[in-house]
């Protein structure tokens, strides 16, 4: 799964995806005078950050969170394993 560090490069790789694309497409766009082409080259720019960001890809897994041990529950003064439930 993927841990914290990776939501957060995932997002900005997100963001500047989206940015870079639409800022040539605005470009090319402007000085053709068509605004079709900004629109184009930022569906495209979407296109490959779906691809990069939306999969659970390994490289953002690379810092895993290490969770604490269960704790087990007390009923009186037996210690009584916790049931996991999910």
């Amino acid at each position: 799964k993927m841990d914290y560090e990776g939501q957060k490069l995932s997002e900005n790789l997100f963001y500047y995806i989206i940015i870079l694309f639409g800022s040539v497409g605005w470009i090319y766009g402007y000085f053709l005078q068509d605004f079709t082409y900004v629109f184009y080259s930022w569906s495209v720019g979407v296109g490959i950050s779906i691809v990069l960001c939306v999969p659970d890809w390994p490289i953002f897994n690379r810092h895993p969170i290490k969770w604490l041990d269960c704790i087990p529950v007390r009923d009186g003064g037996e210690v009584v394993e916790s049931k996991k439930t999910k």
